[in-house]
């Protein structure tokens, strides 16, 4: 599993990159492929700064590549520890990178393909806003306060976890209203509305940098949070569909479940969020593991994958 924008964070992975050949090797990679994001490398933009100093770090030029490195390479770490993967699966921009792990974009095409996505959204869209509530959907759908914020259901991720977009304006009211009701909330370190509409301004265009893309089949299979159904394809047209509209994660793992053998669940992404939601729709007996996490101690973590998983 690969996680979407809004897991990032500096320092991710700072253990490995010290001490893991194949992560490390991998990061370099992705720094030669991406280029210079805003003048630095990508390690340098990762590892260059304190894990507690986020500002600037929601920046879609950053965070999108960024994502990307950590994903990929978590992968590479991952197989070089005799586990292979029967199937990806991606959680918004995660399924761009599950594309790119799965051999549908290279390295490089990848890298490009983001980055100018990063610029289209950055020229285009005023700044938005994206939270997280610890409730189902439809009970936070229904409240006045987010029927009057105009917040969009961005996510439904389990029965107790929801993500909301909305106008920045909007904002401080609907947090201080969340909260007069006994609603935990927080805001998502994003800059811009995904999976609402306020994306639509830059639609024409990010169809327009997909749609030039090479993508070719899947050497590995993949699942979409789209669609919670197999992806035999990439296409632009699918990316928009990822981008646009809500990311059905709940549906996705209950679809999963049902269709095949117990599942084993690894998140090669930098927070273990997924690994948690899974549990929750799942029951606390599944086996969903983080591959890494914003705790430290990567190495442990990465260890216990292995002796799990293998």
């Amino acid at each position: 599993m690969f996680s979407g924008q809004g897991a990032q964070y500096y320092q991710m992975g700072r253990e490995l990159f010290a001490s893991d050949p194949v992560f490390r090797a991998a990061m370099l990679r992705c720094d030669r492929a991406a280029g210079p994001v805003g003048g630095r490398a990508l390690t340098e933009i990762v590892y260059g700064r304190p894990m507690s100093e986020s500002e600037g770090f929601d920046r879609q030029e950053e965070a999108a590549p960024a994502l990307l490195a950590i994903g990929y390479s978590l992968a590479q770490a991952i197989f070089a520890r005799g586990i292979r993967p029967d199937l990806l699966l991606g959680y918004s921009l995660g399924e761009t990178i599950a594309a790119t792990v799965a051999g549908v974009l290279g390295l490089d095409e990848a890298f490009a393909l983001l980055l100018e996505k990063a610029r289209v959204i950055e020229a285009t869209l005023e700044p938005a806003a994206m939270i997280a509530v610890l409730d189902g959907a439809a009970a936070v759908m229904a409240l006045p306060e987010v029927r009057a914020a105009g917040a969009e259901l961005a996510a439904e991720n389990s029965a107790r976890h929801c993500v909301l977009t909305l106008r920045r304006d909007q904002l401080g009211a609907l947090l201080a209203g969340l909260e007069a009701r006994g609603f935990v909330a927080a805001r998502l370190p994003v800059r811009h509305g995904f999976h609402a509409s306020l994306l639509d301004p830059a639609g024409p265009a990010l169809r327009a940098v997909a749609a030039r893309v090479p993508f070719r089949p899947p050497a590995v299979p993949l699942f979409s949070c789209a669609t919670a159904a197999p992806l035999p394809a990439l296409d632009a047209a699918h990316l928009w569909r990822v981008a646009r509209g809500p990311i059905r994660f709940e549906a996705t793992l209950r679809a999963l479940a049902a269709a095949g053998p117990p599942l084993r669940l690894v998140e090669a992404g930098p927070s273990g969020t997924l690994a948690t939601f899974a549990r929750q729709v799942l029951g606390p007996d599944l086996l969903a593991l983080p591959a890494i996490n914003q705790f430290g101690q990567d190495l442990r973590t990465m260890a216990a994958v292995e002796e799990r998983l293998r």
